[in-house]
């Protein structure tokens, strides 16, 4: 099981997250019921993204793959993670300058953005994921047959909104959401969960006086419930770190203890170990039963509100 995600804040967005300012009349979450747009009538299994820095295309993908089978009521489509990841890397390559603060074969959400609008979505079955992406000659993320471009090129994925800290540079001003930390991002992005849409964000990592990460931790791993250090009972973390992971997220809980009014809920690319909660400890940090499925967890609005550097919203697509 990967225990992080290949991907980092922009220089910008770091110096922002590492700002340690007061909230600004952060604006709570207003809802009285759970939202759970995963909880559908047909199986859609958790994915693993098996050690590889694919984190922001699977959680792109499982954003597109719910809202369409939602959408039309139909069992979620199979897409291909394999095709989104070297489409970004390859086809929509970071800036000059933005490209050394990334680890290797990073990528940031804006890279989805652009590789949806132009390069679209192709079935698993035309690219399969694999856990060493090396083609026959030994090139690392082989490009897609032609084949698959074209399919691809034909199902394009409109978007609904995306944010990110700072400038995204090669992208319309118009086109882009810029987040201020602390302020209403939470509300925000519930307010399309609310609509229908799933939203798929980048967090920064904790450290942990044991070596671990807040996401890596055994109560994390047992439970799902990421911890950030303003989160009440948390364990203590330093940070944050200049790596972090994309997941996307399906849910709200509403909690009235929690100062932003509830938690989100998260599928994670980490396959069902993570949340296995046959192993979960009693004195496990956040909501008592946690998001109550294997493969999903919970970060609080707290935590989304104050760190997430980067969001994306999927709208529509048809893949034929």
């Amino acid at each position: 099981m990967v225990h992080f995600g290949t991907c980092a804040p922009s220089p910008e967005a770091a110096r922002a997250l590492r700002t340690k300012t007061a909230a600004s009349n952060p604006i709570a979450c207003e809802q009285s019921t759970p939202i759970r747009l995963h909880d559908t009538a047909h199986p859609w299994p958790v994915r693993d993204q098996f050690g590889r820095g694919t984190c922001v295309s699977f959680a792109t993908i499982a954003a597109i793959e719910l809202l369409s089978a939602r959408r039309d009521d139909m069992p979620p489509e199979r897409l291909s993670e394999q095709y989104l990841h070297e489409r970004m890397l390859t086809a929509h390559p970071l800036p000059d300058d933005v490209q050394p603060t990334i680890p290797e074969g990073g990528v940031l959400l804006q890279q989805a953005l652009q590789a949806l609008g132009s390069h679209g979505v192709i079935p698993s079955a035309m690219m399969p994921y694999k856990p060493f992406s090396v083609g026959p000659d030994g090139t690392l993320n082989p490009p897609p047959p032609d084949e698959a471009i074209y399919l691809g090129q034909s199902n394009t994925v409109a978007t609904q909104a995306y944010g990110t800290i700072g400038p995204a540079k090669g992208l319309p001003p118009a086109q882009v959401d810029t987040i201020v930390p602390k302020t209403d991002l939470a509300h925000k992005l519930l307010s399309y969960l609310q609509e229908g849409l799933p939203v798929v964000i980048g967090l920064p990592l904790f450290q942990h006086a044991s070596g671990l990460s807040n996401w890596t931790l055994p109560n994390v791993i047992a439970t799902g419930v990421v911890p950030c250090p303003e989160d009440d009972k948390a364990p203590e973390l330093t940070g944050p770190r200049d790596d972090g992971h994309v997941v996307c997220l399906t849910g709200f809980e509403p909690d009235a203890t929690e100062p932003l009014g509830g938690w989100f809920i998260f599928r994670n690319s980490w396959g069902l170990e993570f949340a296995d909660h046959a192993k979960r400890p009693t004195d496990s940090h956040g909501p008592d039963r946690g998001a109550g499925l294997r493969g999903y967890g919970m970060l609080s609005a707290t935590h989304v509100n104050t760190y997430c550097w980067e969001y994306l919203v999927p709208a529509t697509h048809s893949c034929t």
